[in-house]
This record gives C-alpha cells, structure tokens and sequence, in this order.
C-alpha cells in the first residue's frame, strides 16, 4: 500500500525559517565563514576579477532572459553565474559595467512596462537595487551606448583605450545583450571575448571566505533536508515523495531553488549516476541513493547519502556502504593545497575499492593489474569530485576537474560503488577484464544498484583556520552543517527516531 502525500511530508515541517538576519551570526564558540552583506560579497569579487585582467576597458556580462516555456509562461528564471558573480541581482534582462581602471560598478535595468506590476507587483527603484548590491550607479539600457562612447572620448586613447577604441571585455554569449543596447563593437567602442573567459575562471576557481559562507549555508539546509528524507522514508512511497520531502524542507528554510535536478534512486535506480525521472515504488529492501542540493545566493550544496529504505543495512549492503565510507574517509585524508588530484585522492580510493571487492570475493587478481585493466571503472566509472561554487560543476582554470589542489578550491569528494549490469556485461565480454571478475559471486550483487557518499570541502584561503575532516585548513562544508550522518550507524538510529514519531503520531 502507497503511503499517502500527507503521511509522508508531516514530519518536513521545518525547525526554522532561515533569515538574513540570523545567517550575519557567525555560530556560538564555532569558527565557520560567516555570511557577509551581498553588497560586502559583491564588492570584494569585483576586486577579485580586476586583479585577473589586467587589459584595461570595461567589462561587459548580462543575466540572461527568461525561457519560454510556452506560450506566455517562463521556466522558473535563474541568472547566469558570471553576471551574479559580479553583480548580485537575480533578475532576467539586467547587464552590468565594470571599469577596470577605476572600480566603478554600474547596473544596467531594463525598461519594463507600467502595467507589469499589474501582474507581477512592483520593481524595487535602481536606487535600491545599487544599494543592496554595492553598486556605484545604475542605468537603463537606452543609456550604455552613451556612457562607453563618452568614455571612450574622454579617455583619448589613454588608460583603458587605444587609438582603435575603448576595450568591452565579455562572453560570447552575452555579446548580444549588448547589441541590444546599441553597442555593436564598431566605432569608438570594441568588444573582445579573448581575455575575460580565463580570467573568470580564475577568479571563480578560488573562492573568497564569503563565497564559502554561501557554500556552507546552502550544506546546512540541504544537509538538513537529506535527514528529513530519512525520517519520513517508508518502503512503498515513491521516489517523487522523497524528492518532495528533500524540496519541502530547503523551501522551508528559505531556500527556493536547487543547484540541479534531484537525483533519488531506488534499487536498481541507485546504479543510474544521474538518475533523476524519481518515479519508481522504494521497495522494503532497497538502498536509496539521494543526491541534491539547494542554492544560497546561486551558491550550490552538491550532497549525496545513501540509506537503507526500511530503515536498517542488510548484511549485503552494509558492506558495500562501509566500503565506499571507507575509501571517501581515505580520500578527505589527503584533500590539501599541493596535493595532486588524480594522484594523491582518486587513485588511492579506487585501489582501496579494489582491495575491498576482492575481500568480498567479487574480483581476483593483482590490484596493480586491474587497475591497468581500469577494473575500477567497472564499479565506479564516474571521477572521485569536481569543483563546486555557482555551478554544480564549477569552473576553474582547469575546468570543472581538479589538477592540483590549491587554497580557496572547494570541491565534492564523492566516491561510490555500483553493480551496473551493462558496464558488468561489458566487462565480462571484455578479454583484458573478464578474467578479474568472479561472474558467479557478482551475479548476486546486481539488484543492490549501487552507494555514493559526497561532501563538499573547501580549501581555506591562506590565513583563515579550517577544520573537520582533512589536513589543516581544510573544512568540510557538509560535516560542519551539523546533519545528515555518514557513519552506517547513525544513519540507522536517524531513521529509527524517524519512525517511532510517525507511530507516535498516527496512535
């Protein structure tokens, strides 16, 4: 029988509602980043970037428009993550100017009709929106072409300017936007997209101390909301009602919007690295693999826990989560700057994996031959983390993966260990792999799908003390936010509370 929508979302209710306010606060006795004013965030990133590029002009980013969906209704707008890097708004038609010579920031609106608030309410004024962000000015569109090109004049082929024009660094992408606003790149004025590309990914890349305090805010809540997944878990409920639990409770907290679709799979489902259709039946015996995480301030958490689903690990799959417990706890051991990323964190977890597999008798063989034969990927074909910030998979200078660890990086450290049957397939029709696996013992493992536990830590900028798991100056963002448990036995006694208040209420 399907538990009902109501049974199931009773105990979200949240604790508290998150305010600004409250998240100024920095923790009793704790020392953890703490939030900042956006316009304090802000202001500090635009630094950040000016110290990056260094060719002078303007720069150029716009926040993008709302999708249409159909007809006269939007997909649900969020704002390009280089804009809001810079500019802190999160609304759809916006630009802004950065003069790298001087600092100054500007704010670019649109001009919206008066009937508008008829049907969406009032617009906060330019004014309001410079404060709030720490802008120096704001202006319509209709007024960009005349700022640049009176710059332009006033510059005479000084500072920011050449003989040829005033630089406006941008993105591809965003150079339309800026044609809307009457500066096409002839004349006086001339865009570039050679330069800012790289140097926000640098700038991005390495997060300041009040980017992590967004980072961490948005663990806290969606740490919390993982734990209200395993409370309210039982089998028969669908995996749709779990990802409702995970998005009631970040809603109730104050934060409206995920990083990404939620990830939540079931049996089998739970071998699907990115799974996200949640619309099977959880059965009694299944592991749920939940990934998900929630934004603060376009900040992404990007948590994954793994739970039995009748509340208790079988002997079978507690040894597949102690597994993968064990080589994430191996791997948060030598997250530090300097450390190389393939080398010093993924490829020890990966033989760890093998080691374990071989104890429980699903692969045979030399370690150091299966890792030529990448066995491992077998079992794990996805990479051990990646950056995190803006986006899910951030960017750096080195793309979304790791090289070389350095302070300020903040990256998911996320091993797991599926039984996926095509990848096994694969394997045993595969002359360099099939003679590792022992296909009769594996044959009993394919129904469990699969665990993967992640946490998001970041590498302290240099001066500011870190700590949790790892080396020195190194905080996990996800065990500081204080919920969601990894250790197999906790988990258990979450959801056993879990349980007893769900009888409790329904005597």
């Amino acid at each position: 029988m399907q538990l009902g929508f109501r049974a199931l979302m009773d105990p979200l209710r949240p604790a508290r509602a998150a305010s600004l306010e409250s998240l100024l606060d920095a923790p009793a006795g704790v020392e953890l980043p703490r939030v900042v004013p956006l316009a304090q965030q802000c202001r500090e990133l635009r630094g950040k970037l000016r110290g990056e590029l260094l060719a002078g002009g303007f720069v150029w980013l716009a926040s993008g428009d709302l999708v249409t969906r159909n007809a006269d209704v939007h997909h649900p707008y969020r704002p390009a993550s280089d804009f809001f890097y810079l500019a802190g708004v999160a609304e759809p038609g916006w630009g802004c100017l950065l003069d790298l010579e001087t600092g100054a920031f500007t704010l670019v609106a649109p001009r919206v009709p008066e009937d508008l608030a008829i049907w969406s309410g009032p617009r906060p004024s330019l004014d309001d929106v410079a404060s709030q962000v720490g802008a120096d000015a704001a202006i319509y569109s209709e007024d960009v072409k005349g700022l640049l090109e009176a710059k332009a004049s006033a510059s005479n082929g000084g500072g920011g300017s050449s003989s040829s024009g005033l630089m406006v660094h941008t993105l591809e992408e965003m150079a339309p936007a800026l044609a809307a606003a009457g500066v096409d790149g002839e004349g006086s004025v001339r865009l570039t997209t050679d330069f800012l590309p790289a140097a926000l990914a640098r700038s991005r890349g390495r997060k300041t101390v009040a980017e992590i305090a967004c980072l961490l805010e948005a663990n806290r809540v969606s740490a919390a909301a993982h734990e209200a997944i395993w409370r309210s878990c039982r089998p028969g409920c669908y995996e749709y009602q779990l990802e409702a639990a995970f998005v009631s409770s970040c809603m109730g907290a104050g934060l409206r919007q995920l990083g990404y679709p939620a990830i939540v799979g079931s049996g089998r489902n739970a071998g699907v690295l990115h799974y996200d259709r949640n619309s099977s039946v959880v059965g009694r015996d299944d592991l749920v693999l939940v990934d998900a995480g929630a934004e603060f301030r376009c900040y992404t958490a990007d948590i994954t826990r793994t739970f039995p689903a009748a509340g208790a690990f079988t002997a079978q799959s507690r040894a597949v989560y102690d597994l993968t417990l064990a080589m994430q706890t191996a791997a948060l051991a030598r997250v530090q700057a300097g450390a190389d990323w393939k080398a010093d964190v993924d490829a020890p977890a990966r033989r760890l994996m093998l080691e374990g597999l071989s104890g429980m008798g699903l692969v045979r063989g030399d370690i150091e031959a299966m890792l030529t034969a990448r066995v491992d990927r077998i079992f794990c074909p996805h990479g051990l983390g990646h950056h995190l910030g803006l986006d899910v998979h951030d960017t750096s200078d080195t793309g979304a993966v790791p090289a070389t660890l350095e302070a300020g990086h903040v990256v998911t450290v996320e091993p797991g260990v599926y039984f996926m049957p095509l990848l096994v397939q694969r394997a045993l029709a595969n002359p360099e792999q099939r003679d590792f696996l022992n296909a009769k013992e594996l044959e009993g493992w394919m129904g469990l799908g699969g665990v993967r536990i992640e946490d998001n830590v970041a590498l302290m900028p240099a001066g500011v003390k870190g700590g949790g798991e790892g080396a020195g100056g190194v905080l996990n963002l996800t065990a500081a936010a204080g919920a969601a448990p990894k250790a197999a036995d906790a988990i258990e006694a979450v959801m056993a509370a879990g349980a007893a208040a769900g009888a409790a209420r329904q005597r």
